[in-house]
């Protein structure tokens, strides 16, 4: 069996990594002479958004048969509205470290990797490669395939603007900003590398690439940021839903497939959950719809709560943020099996009633 894979970003090697169990020796098609991550940078993924999933990594291992060792521990998380701070420390996920070296999540899963060929610096044809392969999987990280196909439905439009920058950071602390003033309908964090290092990254919908420059530097200034900056990048980010995510004999996964969360925009669980679930399609005949149906409504779910946020105001966010402070709705939110549809229904009526309230 002849199968091609277009991208070597996670969720395409995810695939590649469940096709050599069956058996299968596929081709990866990697426009980039490396394997990586051409911008340093830290992601996490964590308990709150996958429900009922807790533990993400040990999901993988268990039933993806993937075994990926974290940066670190996410065992706070610092939210920040304009007038409120909120801390929420417990286990909440994992760091992932997203960078061209061997140790990182990627280099991780090539690792990993036996009877894969890899053909670099090529940029796969779908339309092409379908016709020279039994199964091509478009693991590209772009929605351009899905949108030359006229199955591409875009949920969220923006930019990226992000450093990499050294101070003095607690190693397991997520840190988050939500504001109106620099941000629109985005957010900001911070994540670490380590105690000196970390990543610094700011998305912003609805802006182009001069106007986030100006949100950048207005954060930076508004929340009295002064690290050290010694890398800095910017790229386009975009979100949306793929259906159908099978066209004949090519399959949609990652980012291509609409993996990346509509509102947080961290893509790792959806990317390996489409990329196994699309080498089990293709090696023991499994529905891959099917096999993706919790990710798409978890999705979906996750844009009718970024809808509510896209809504809210610098008041509203002063009032969510305190909230998750209080000892019920921490419980509520960061220790208990309830679903994320649930939190931003919950999350919609406070809002909604604190705001009656205060007219």
């Amino acid at each position: 069996m002849k199968v091609a894979i277009i991208g070597g970003g996670f969720s395409g090697l995810c695939c590649a990594h469940e096709l050599e169990r069956y058996g299968v020796q596929p081709v990866i098609y990697e426009r980039k002479s490396f394997i990586g991550e051409p911008i340093n940078h830290v992601t996490s993924i964590i308990s709150i958004s996958h429900r009922p999933v807790f533990d993400s990594l040990k999901y993988f291992k268990k039933h993806l048969n993937i075994d990926i060792k974290p940066l670190g521990l996410v065992r706070n998380l610092i939210h920040h509205s304009p007038n409120m701070t909120t801390e929420v420390k417990s286990t909440h996920g994992y760091f992932l470290k997203n960078t061209a070296d061997a140790d990182s999540t990627k280099g991780q899963l090539l690792s990993q990797l036996k009877n894969t060929e890899i053909r670099f610096s090529v940029l796969g044809d779908f339309m092409k490669l379908s016709h020279e392969y039994d199964y091509v999987v478009v693991a590209s990280g772009h929605y351009n395939e899905a949108q030359e196909l006229g199955i591409w439905q875009e949920w969220f439009q923006g930019m990226v603007r992000g450093a990499v920058v050294h101070g003095d950071f607690d190693p397991e602390a997520l840190i988050m900003w939500i504001n109106k003033d620099y941000l629109k309908n985005g957010y900001a964090y911070l994540t670490p590398f380590s105690r000196s290092k970390a990543s610094l990254v700011l998305i912003a919908g609805d802006v182009n690439e001069r106007e986030v420059d100006h949100y950048w530097e207005l954060f930076l200034d508004t929340e009295n940021i002064r690290y050290t900056i010694v890398e800095e990048f910017k790229l386009e980010h975009r979100a949306g839903y793929v259906y159908p995510m099978r066209v004949n004999n090519t399959f949609f996964i990652g980012n291509a497939a609409g993996a990346l969360d509509p509102f947080l925009g961290f893509g790792h669980f959806s990317g390996a959950v489409m990329g196994v679930a699309a080498a089990r399609s293709i090696t023991a005949g499994m529905n891959y719809d099917r096999q993706l149906k919790q990710i798409m409504k978890r999705n979906s779910e996750m844009r009718q709560f970024r809808k509510v946020f896209n809504n809210m105001t610098n008041k509203d966010y002063d009032r969510v943020v305190a909230a998750i402070g209080l000892p019920g709705v921490k419980q509520l939110l960061y220790h208990s099996p309830v679903n994320i549809s649930t939190i931003g229904a919950f999350l919609s009526k406070f809002v909604i009633r604190n705001d009656k309230l205060g007219r």
